[in-house]
């Protein structure tokens, strides 16, 4: 990865791999392709009619795939932002506080009934296969959704609106590169 991602010119770097794409994602410049997922998140959010100024996101993940540049994104919205992980001391305890609670750590079905506030909107971008071999996210879905004042579901929620901006970013680069 770290040979090829210098090798993805910038104007085609459709899922942000490029460090010029990264950096303009971690600084908050516009221009350049920001990661699909995390976009996903951020359209789920506007769509929605989420606020997301000032509001206090908890993200769990600190990739550079989903959770940092997420939470550059957020911050650029001007969210108050906390990012943990599997390791966080004391993780209920921070994700409670959260009014939007993206969950991206990778470990199915983690986030449980006790780790949300009511009303708080649960986005969960993990990819899973639970012990029936059935797919599930990060987020106990049927045990967090009566507490949750919205939540996405997996399968259906933020993979399918990935797969759309990734769509949207290449005939954006497809416009750039031909001058339309």
């Amino acid at each position: 990865e770290d040979v090829i991602k210098y090798r993805i010119a910038p104007e085609k770097d459709v899922d942000c791999f490029n460090p010029v794409n990264v950096s303009k994602v971690m600084s908050g410049e516009d221009g350049g392709f920001a990661p699909c997922t995390p976009s996903a998140v951020m359209e789920i959010l506007k769509y929605y009619g989420i606020e997301i100024k000032s509001k206090k996101a908890v993200i769990i993940g600190r990739s550079m795939v989903v959770g940092r540049p997420l939470a550059m994104m957020m911050l650029k919205e001007n969210a108050t932002i906390t990012i943990c992980h599997t390791k966080t001391a004391n993780l209920a305890e921070e994700t409670r506080k959260a009014e939007i609670l993206v969950a991206a750590a990778g470990k199915g079905k983690m986030v449980k009934r006790d780790m949300v506030s009511e009303g708080a909107v649960v986005i969960d971008v993990g990819i899973n296969f639970d012990e029936n071999g059935k797919m599930c996210g990060d987020v106990d879905f049927d045990d967090v959704s009566p507490v949750a004042g919205m939540i996405t579901p997996v399968p259906g929620g933020v993979g399918s609106v990935t797969s759309t901006v990734l769509v949207k970013h290449v005939i954006e680069a497809c416009k750039m590169q031909n001058g339309l």
